[in-house]
């Protein structure tokens, strides 16, 4: 019971404070220009706001959820790389020395060798081209022409 009065004298003070600014509103502008034109102008902010964020927003959003999952992706991927490089151990000896070769300096000399030996693969070219003039259908106006044209009359 306390509550319905409590909410009731809420509402009796709620509306006649409105009705106080009604009165006011209606002394300032007795036609509603102003109103109106205050609250089409409000909806219509409104409503480029949210067309802003609805044409742009989504693409932004969009954008950036792939260049993270994009970015995770890459991480997961390192870290199994590394991991499955923390795992190996590939000893390799040098047949000379008989000293025990890191990863890095073997991946270092197989690079060494597949560049040297892509380098080798190429022959001698002199860099001169030669151009012959050839005839096509499309140097000679007299090909691009049929030789008996049709006629209609």
């Amino acid at each position: 019971m306390k509550k319905l009065t409590m909410i009731s004298m809420m509402l009796l003070t709620v509306a006649s404070a409105m009705a106080s600014n009604a009165d006011n509103m209606q002394e300032q502008d007795p036609f509603g220009w102003k109103m109106a034109i205050l609250s089409m102008g409000v909806v219509f902010v409104a409503l480029l706001i949210l067309f802003i964020c609805f044409k742009y927003g989504y693409t932004a959003v969009v954008a950036l959820c792939l260049r993270l999952k994009k970015l995770f992706h890459r991480q997961k991927q390192y870290e199994a790389i590394t991991e499955q490089r923390s795992k190996r151990e590939i000893k390799v000896t040098d047949a000379n020395t008989g000293e025990t070769v890191n990863d890095d300096e073997l991946a270092a000399a197989i690079g060494v060798a597949l560049f040297l030996h892509a380098d080798g693969m190429h022959d001698a070219e002199s860099d001169v081209l030669t151009l012959m003039p050839g005839t096509s259908s499309w140097t000679g106006a007299g090909q691009n022409q049929k030789r008996y044209p049709v006629r209609k009359f």
